[in-house]
């Protein structure tokens, strides 16, 4: 017989969901996470083109301008990051309490950084574009562009709390859904704006809405999926805040100088080149973001789950996470980036036309990059569940400093590649001491991770790296292109699974086709 004291108990229950519900699908969380950073960096993809012939290449320039300064202040400052950490170490133990306050005060940081960054970008909107080469006739155009930008700063940060509690409670996946909903969004509105003439402006006016009605619905989301966690001005405690914060500072430092290494090669090149210039460097960088997500998708499932892990939840230690997860990553970036760098010429001229040759080789440089910088890309969300990324966030601020420096120095040289180069250099010399960084804080050692992330990633698929490339320069025509790339991805992914892969992995690949393929069998069955 139930006591009123277990009702009561089971009522509770059912009023307040577990927060750390999905906290072990990791496997979901990526494939998600990767569909919905695809459905992103497709958006790009498909747009770049699409309004690059609809308004020009000095509307365009102008309007990535305005996009890469943005970036510079759509920073969550590490809150983010702070925020699904210290949520998703409390989610075990279902300690609403402490994740109320750590609720509480990621929303008063991000509402006041949502105010002083949004006037900080048109400070540096004020003062860049006055200095940027374009016709006079567009000058109305890029202070609304501008006025644009200041407004999608201050929508994003002023939501960011929302998705990032989400994250932290197990949720990825609700966002991950929501994300792809708003790379469709961009894609309708964006083609429709460029077929009815309306203007460059109005595909600024495109982003700020789907940005607008991302941030309500992660609101409304949060709302539903953990009511428990709405937070009152009463749950704000200033030792909560500053333990955030604290957390928080490194991750700034990292966000910060990452940010600027991304973002500075497309400003250096509207201040140093031509306008129309900024759209070619655009397309370079695109396709080398569309290569990183493979492995920036697993680090942004693996931050919640590592947390949870440092929480007391079972599975895996967050070591073997790091050396997993890292050898799968080089071995699906390897599968994704050689057939992508040897063909490069061929896919930008088909992207983007005869122009493409010059984004070309921005991106082969870019793109070359992730042999090296994609070895240390997991250990940042292990590193931050643990609770400290600080060396990471001094090599950081020395690839952006001396990055940026280079990029100067060499673009004033060789123009685009001198740009490209220039920010790509400093990361081959620092890598090794990532690695080492990760290695000596995960108690893993220099033989394991040569050759679990090394030897059995880039050695197992050289030799047909090397036949490749034999074969491109037989230059084969267009149309065989995407046939020789399919012919690459069976023949290294069957490499990778009989060499790289040991049995037990490839045991459980079996068993999950296996239950997939039943599963389906039992659906068709069940519909005749």
């Amino acid at each position: 017989m139930r006591t009123p004291v277990d009702a009561a108990a089971q009522r509770k229950d059912r009023a307040q969901p577990d927060l750390a519900a999905g906290a072990g699908g990791i496997a979901g969380a990526v494939i998600t996470t990767y569909a919905a950073r695809f459905a992103s960096m497709i958006a790009y993809v498909v747009l770049l083109p699409v309004v690059l012939a609809a308004f020009g290449a000095e509307a365009y320039g102008l309007y990535m301008l305005t996009v890469a300064v943005g970036a510079l202040f759509q920073q969550d400052l590490g809150v983010g990051g702070a925020t699904t950490r210290f949520i998703g170490v409390a989610a075990p133990s279902n300690d609403v309490a402490r994740m109320r306050r750590v609720a509480a005060a990621s929303n008063v940081f991000f509402l006041a950084a949502a105010v002083i960054l949004s006037c900080a970008s048109g400070l540096v909107f004020a003062l860049t574009i006055p200095r940027t080469q374009f016709s006079p006739e567009l000058t109305g155009t890029a202070w609304i562009l501008a006025l644009l930008g200041v407004a999608n700063v201050f929508i994003l940060l002023s939501f960011a709390a929302n998705r990032q509690i989400l994250t932290g409670i197990g949720r990825l996946n609700d966002v991950n859904y929501l994300l792809i909903g708003l790379a469709v969004f961009r894609i309708a509105l964006t083609v429709l704006v460029c077929w009815a003439g309306i203007g460059i402006v109005a595909v600024a006016a495109v982003d700020v809405l789907g940005i607008l009605a991302f941030g309500i619905a992660t609101y409304v989301l949060r709302r539903r999926r953990a009511p428990q966690l709405t937070a009152r001005p009463r749950d704000f405690r200033w030792s909560v805040f500053r333990e955030l914060f604290a957390m928080s500072a490194q991750l700034m430092v990292l966000g910060l100088a990452g940010v600027v290494i991304m973002q500075v090669g497309g400003i250096l090149t509207a201040l140093m080149l031509p306008i129309a210039y900024t759209a070619l460097y655009a397309a370079g960088q695109r396709i080398y973001l569309l290569v990183k997500e493979v492995t920036n998708s697993l680090a942004t499932a693996i931050l919640p789950t590592a947390s949870m892990r440092e929480g007391g939840a079972a599975g895996a230690s967050i070591g073997q996470m790091y050396l997993r997860g890292t050898s799968y990553a080089n071995m699906l970036m390897t599968v994704v980036l050689v057939p992508v760098v040897v063909f490069m010429p061929e896919i930008m001229t088909v992207w983007l036309g005869p122009s493409g040759v010059g984004a070309a080789v921005v991106a082969q440089i870019l793109v070359l990059s992730m042999f090296a910088n994609n070895n240390h890309l997991l250990a940042v969300p292990i590193l931050t569940a643990q609770g400290s990324v600080r060396g990471y966030a001094m090599l950081h601020t020395i690839w952006a400093v001396t990055g940026t420096a280079l990029a100067v120095a060499l673009g004033a040289i060789s123009g685009l590649t001198g740009i490209a180069w220039g920010l790509t250099l400093p990361i081959l010399l620092l890598e090794p001491f990532y690695i080492a960084i990760a290695l000596r804080r995960l108690d893993l050692t220099v033989k394991d991770f040569a050759i679990r992330c090394l030897l059995l990633p880039f050695g197992t698929l050289a030799p047909l790296a090397t036949a490749l490339v034999m074969v491109s320069l037989l230059d084969p025509p267009p149309a065989l292109i995407p046939v020789i790339g399919a012919v690459w991805a069976i023949a290294a992914i069957t490499l990778y699974y009989f060499i790289a892969l040991d049995a037990a992995t490839r045991s459980s690949l079996r068993s999950a086709l296996t239950r997939r393929l039943r599963g389906g069998r039992r659906t068709v069955e069940a519909s005749l």
